[in-house]
């Protein structure tokens, strides 16, 4: 749970930023939450980590958050896609 607090808080922070430039960072941490859960637990992780996201992207108050949000979700969704 601690690895999954610590991701969904980055991702929270680096949304409220929305600096394209912490999108490296974004992925960094949402990697290190996957290497830290079970193989079969990845895509349910996954799912929530992208419910956060999709959570702070529509309460987003500025198109650069929401920008930013639909970027780390797109990498989201393209490691779903790598469990298939």
């Amino acid at each position: 749970m601690a690895d999954f607090e610590k991701c969904s808080g980055d991702l929270r922070r680096l949304i409220g930023i929305a600096d394209t430039n912490g999108v490296p960072m974004a992925e960094r941490s949402i990697d290190e939450y996957m290497a830290a859960t079970e193989p079969s637990d990845r895509t349910g992780a996954l799912q929530e980590v992208q419910r956060v996201v999709q959570t702070h992207r529509d309460a987003a108050t500025s198109g650069d958050q929401r920008d930013f949000a639909e970027v780390v979700n797109d990498y989201i969704e393209k490691l779903m896609r790598s469990f298939e």
